[in-house]
């Protein structure tokens, strides 16, 4: 089989929407992941794993999370809520960031190796010789957990074969990377919150080889700390038994990045100067758009564009419904500001109707709902939903939806402007009144300084899947009741996913044929036992599985690669 990689799209349309790319080689080979960005002001890591999807594999699989928190790096910011990487340690249900490391448990489990990318402050050394340079600093490191985990994973003697060819080339001598041993597994280690990070996990749950290489923020010179991490990426990566080929970093790819060429629209129209003002009509939907054309951002930095009265919450994943004013748009690409757009609002604001209750606005999964006080809001477990204001009110509303919590440290009921999954799990029980048949009751409250005490509720349904629509080699469809624990019959061949049909939407339902995501229009091809496995597409929560009568393998370009 030919080489080739592919882009998967996870928890596609929410803002942490996350992109993977599986690249393989002709020969088998491992399978070994690397991932960069889990801290969004590290970007030396997420760049370096960018700049990795480039090269052409020959031998075995690699797995690459480029940037794996966007939130995070949209805000150039350690961490939104928690610190994505001391969320291994068990399955936390709360925010965006265990939803996210959910997933990669699951990719690491995929996995035979880890190289996990980071960027920290000054320059490890066992001996403290300044305040930038000493054992508390993780720069210029390859950082390990143990160095011979129960005898089984090696490495401390990986780490100094990678680290003598790898130092070699490193001028100056002051910049060499040093091992460092964080002997994680030691109850006397300085070091034991390691124990919740992810190579700490893939060691001591999956039984991997896992390495983290830092590169170090106090060295300027970006070009320099991406060439050497990729080249301790690429030196690892071949330890571990993957063949190769690596582009190498184009001193003009570092110069223009990030690209300034951002092509910004607001309700189609294009913004084409700086100091131009964009006419908004009040109480009508924005539609924001934000991409680079095509060649001219070649790092992929993840843009988004951000209103000044909500930051953090990304226009350029979901749409708005100004109900107040507000000034400016703020434009980034990784979490560089790259430009400003002032607003004029033109027209009159609505007002609340005349007759009837007031109206509550939000989105559900991206479409917009206007509920009257005290109506009921249908909704399915893992909807993305987004309580925007009161219909007719220039006010900035606090609405709490009761039992969920937007903000870590600050519990203030304002749930407004913020995106909520719905998930019964995350939120706290003794909120919710259960209804015949499972579905749970929440309220959202109008809890507004001086405004009447208003409220809506939301009915989650569980999600459900009643059968798999299939199209066979020959064109026909096939119909499959979908029901967890028994057997999947299908004679072997070649079929495509048409449809996932449930209680919501085919794309609220992530299908994996064996281990491997299936869009919908994607083939794959029955020939030996596997399974099929169905996930929530917001949450990655497992919904059940079914063993099919042969292997299962995914169908790129018209040729079969099994796995």
């Amino acid at each position: 089989m030919p080489a080739w990689g592919e882009v998967h799209t996870f928890f596609p349309g929410t803002q942490y929407a996350l992109d993977v790319h599986f690249l393989r080689g002709e020969k088998p080979g491992p399978t070994v992941m690397v991932q960069g960005g889990i801290q969004g002001d590290e970007s030396g890591g997420f760049l370096t794993a960018q700049l990795l999807t480039r090269a052409k594999v020959t031998r075995g699989t690699v797995i690459i999370v480029p940037r794996a928190n966007p939130p995070s790096i949209h805000e150039h910011a350690r961490a939104i809520n928690v610190d994505l990487n001391r969320r291994f340690d068990k399955d936390y249900n709360e925010f965006y960031e265990d939803r996210l490391a959910r997933l990669i448990r699951f990719l690491v489990s995929q996995s035979q190796a880890l190289i996990h990318l980071h960027e920290g402050s000054g320059f490890y050394d066992p001996v403290r010789k300044s305040d930038l340079r000493g054992p508390q600093r993780y720069g210029q490191s390859v950082i390990i957990d143990s160095a011979d985990y129960k005898r089984l994973v090696h490495l401390e003697r990986m780490a100094r074969q990678v680290l003598a060819k790898l130092n070699e080339g490193v001028t100056p001598k002051d910049y060499a990377f040093q091992l460092f041993n964080m002997d994680t597994f030691n109850d006397r280690s300085k070091y034991l919150e390691q124990r919740k990070s992810l190579t700490y996990y893939a060691l001591s749950n999956v039984g991997i080889p896992a390495v983290a290489i830092e590169v170090s923020k106090n060295i300027p010179d970006l070009s320099w700390k991406v060439a050497n991490q990729l080249k301790a990426t690429t030196l690892f990566l071949r330890q571990f038994g993957i063949e190769l080929e690596v582009p190498a970093v184009a001193p003009e790819d570092m110069k223009a990045y990030p690209a300034r060429e951002v092509k910004l629209t607001v309700n189609g129209r294009e913004i084409v100067s700086k100091g131009q003002k964009i006419a908004v009509a009040p109480g009508a939907p924005l539609d924001v758009r934000c991409e680079f054309p095509a060649g001219t951002a070649p790092m992929n930095p993840v843009t988004a564009v951000f209103a000044s009265d909500r930051p953090g919450y990304n226009l350029a994943k979901s749409p708005r419904l100004p109900l107040s004013p507000f000034q400016t748009l703020d434009v980034r690409a990784d979490g560089v500001v790259l430009a400003k757009a002032s607003l004029e609002w033109t027209g009159n604001w609505p007002v609340p109707e005349a007759s009837g209750p007031p109206k509550f606005v939000c989105w559900l999964r991206g479409e917009l709902k206007l509920v009257p006080a005290g109506g009921t809001l249908e909704a399915v477990q893992g909807d993305q939903l987004v309580l925007e204001g009161m219909w007719g009110s220039k006010r900035e509303e606090v609405l709490n939806l009761k039992g969920y919590v937007s903000r870590v440290g600050l519990n203030d009921g304002q749930d407004a402007g913020q995106e909520i999954i719905l998930d019964p799990k995350s939120f706290l029980p003794r909120y919710a009144k259960t209804l015949p048949g499972g579905d749970l009751l929440y309220e959202v409250v109008r809890e507004t300084f001086k405004a009447n005490r208003e409220k809506f509720f939301i009915r989650v349904r569980p999600r459900e899947v009643q059968a798999l629509v299939l199209t066979a080699a020959d064109g026909k469809e096939l119909s499959l009741a979908w029901s967890p624990g028994k057997p999947l019959s299908l004679p072997p061949g070649r079929y495509t996913l048409k449809d996932v049909r449930g209680n919501g939407p085919a794309g609220m339902v992530q299908l994996f044929a064996g281990k491997t995501p299936v869009k919908a229009g994607q083939s794959f091809s029955v020939a030996d036992k596997d399974e099929i496995v169905l996930r929530q597409a917001t949450t990655f929560a497992e919904m059940g599985k079914m063993p099919v009568s042969g292997r299962v393998s995914l169908s790129m370009a018209g040729q079969e690669k099994s796995y």
